[in-house]
C-alpha cells in the first residue's frame, strides 16, 4: 500500500498564515500487479466515495442496466470490496459470519471462510456484518458486527490472527453493535472500537498486537479517515480523524495522541454513522441525523475550530460527496419515510438546490459526474455543476432494499440487498 500526499497550490499559500497546520485527504491506494479500478474498502480507493480515475458513466443511457451475475448474500449491510477483478462479500448464515472471494468477472467462488457469529442483541432483527471488508496486498481485514477483527489470507482465506476487541476493551453494543469499518496505513489498523477501557485501538496488519490505544467511551458507527500533513515543519504528523459516539478526535497517527477533540453527537436513540469527508479547502465535514445535523471543521496540528454548525444535510447512514466546491447528499431518515437529496457549498454552506421525495441515497463521484443510488434502486446520473436536480438519464435495479454501500470497478457497479428474504449481491455493467 501506497501513501500519497496531496498538496495545496500556490494559491493557497495565503492559508498557510491562518493555519499552522494545511491538511488535505490522503489518498490510500491499493496497488497490485494487476491494475485495475478497484474499491478495496469502504467509499472506494480514496475512502471519500470518489471512484477510480479510470472510471467512467455513460452520458445517456436507455433502458434497465445489464445484470452480469448475481449470488445469493445472507445477512449484513457490509457492501463489497474490490481489488484485481476479485470481490470479497462479508455476510451472516445462521451462526457463522462468512467471508467469501468471488471473480468480478462471473460471480464464482475462489474460497469461502466462515468465522463463529456472535453478535445476538440489538434492536435491528439483521445481525450480520456491517462494516465493509478491506482488501490488502496479500490480506483481507473484517470486522464483525460482535467487534471481532480478523485478518485472512488473500490467498485462500485461511485465519492469519483475530482479536475480540469489543471484549476485550469492554465494549457495548449499543443499538446495532459494531458497525465502523477500521482504517488500514501500511502496517496498522485503527479501530473505532469503543470501550470502558479503551474507544480507539490502533493493532499492527502482521501480527493483531495492540500499538497504542486512546480515549475511552462508546463507538460511533462512522469510520475514521486519515489526513496527511503538508507545509514546512518537519514535525508535522499525519493524522488520524475518528468519529466516536459523541465527539470526533483527531489522534497522532504513529503514537495515538490526542491533538484536538471536538463535539458532535449525542446520547440516546441516535445513528452516527457518515463517513467524515474532507472538502477542497482541507475542512472536515461530519453529518448526523436525529437533530444532530452537521459540522465544518479546520483543523491544524493541535487543535480544530469550528467552522459552521448547520441543518442542511443531517444524514442518517449514507455517506455525502465533496466535488466541484460542493457537497451532495441525502438529508433525512429512512424510518421517517425518505429524506430530501441536497446540494450544497463548501465555502458558506448554503443550499445550492434540493429534490425532495427521494429516498436515502448513496453517492459515488464518478469523473465529472455523480452516480446517486437510492436504498429503492433508482439510479440517477447527475453533473455537479448543475444549477437544479436534473439527471443526464435515470434507472433502476430489481426490485430490493440496497442499504449496503456499493461499489463501482471498471464500469461495473456492486451492490447488495438487506431486506431479511431472498437477499443477494448483484452486479451490472453501466455502459
Amino acid at each position: 500500500m501506497t501513501l500519497s500526499f496531496r498538496r495545496n497550490d500556490c494559491a493557497s499559500m495565503a492559508s498557510l498564515s491562518r493555519l499552522a497546520f494545511v491538511v488535505a485527504f490522503l489518498h490510500v491506494l491499493w496497488l497490485a500487479p494487476d491494475v485495475r479500478s478497484d474499491w478495496p474498502s469502504i467509499l472506494g480507493p480514496t475512502r471519500n466515495g470518489m471512484a477510480d480515475a479510470s472510471c467512467n458513466l455513460p452520458e445517456s443511457f436507455f433502458g434497465l442496466p445489464k445484470q452480469i451475475w448475481k449470488v445469493e448474500a445472507g445477512q449484513g449491510y457490509a457492501g463489497p470490496a474490490i481489488a484485481s477483478n476479485k470481490v470479497i462479500l462479508f455476510d451472516r448464515i445462521k451462526d457463522s459470519d462468512r467471508v467469501r472471494m468471488l471473480d468480478a468477472s462471473t460471480g464464482k467462488e475462489i474460497w469461502r471462510r466462515d468465522l463463529n457469529a456472535k453478535y445476538r442483541d440489538g434492536v435491528d432483527p439483521d445481525k450480520g456484518p456491517r462494516s465493509v471488508p478491506s482488501i490488502q496486498e496479500k490480506s483481507v481485514l473484517v470486522y464483525s458486527a460482535a467487534g471481532d477483527l480478523t485478518l485472512l489470507s488473500r490467498k485462500d482465506g485461511d485465519i492469519l490472527w483475530e482479536r475480540s476487541l469489543r471484549t476485550e476493551y469492554e465494549g457495548d453494543d449499543g443499538y446495532f453493535g459494531a458497525g465502523s469499518t477500521p482504517l488500514v496505513v501500511e502496517n496498522r489498523v485503527i479501530v473505532n472500537a469503543g470501550g470502558k477501557s479503551a474507544c480507539i485501538v490502533c493493532v499492527g496488519l502482521n501480527d493483531g498486537k495492540t500499538l497504542w490505544t486512546a480515549s475511552k467511551g462508546d463507538a460511533s458507527y462512522a469510520s475514521p479517515i486519515l489526513l496527511g500533513a503538508t507545509g514546512s515543519s518537519a514535525e508535522t504528523k499525519a493524522v488520524v480523524v475518528v468519529p466516536a459516539r459523541v465527539a470526533t478526535l483527531g489522534l497522532d497517527l504513529e503514537t495515538g495522541k490526542e491533538l484536538w477533540k471536538v463535539p458532535f453527537g449525542q446520547r440516546g436513540p441516535t445513528v452516527n454513522a457518515a463517513t467524515p469527508i474532507v472538502t477542497s479547502q482541507g475542512n472536515i465535514f461530519l453529518t448526523a441525523s436525529y437533530g444532530i445535523g452537521s459540522l465544518t471543521i479546520r483543523p491544524s496540528q493541535s487543535s480544530a475550530e469550528i467552522v459552521r454548525k448547520a441543518f442542511e444535510i443531517s444524514s442518517q447512514y449514507a455517506s455525502p460527496v465533496a466535488m466541484d466546491g460542493k457537497i451532495f447528499g441525502s438529508d433525512g431518515r429512512e424510518d421517517q419515510g425518505g429524506g430530501t437529496y441536497k446540494c450544497i457549498r463548501e465555502d458558506d454552506g448554503n443550499l445550492v438546490w434540493k429534490q425532495p421525495d427521494m429516498p436515502i441515497s448513496h453517492t459515488i463521484g464518478v469523473g465529472q459526474k455523480l452516480l446517486v443510488c437510492g436504498i429503492d434502486g433508482q439510479l440517477w446520473c447527475l453533473r455537479p455543476s448543475a444549477t437544479k436536480f436534473e439527471p443526464l438519464w435515470k434507472t433502476n435495479l430489481p426490485k430490493g432494499v440496497f442499504r449496503a454501500i456499493p461499489a463501482l470497478s471498471d464500469n461495473r457497479l456492486f451492490v447488495r440487498t438487506s431486506s431479511g428474504n431472498g437477499d443477494a449481491l448483484y452486479c451490472f455493467e453501466l455502459k
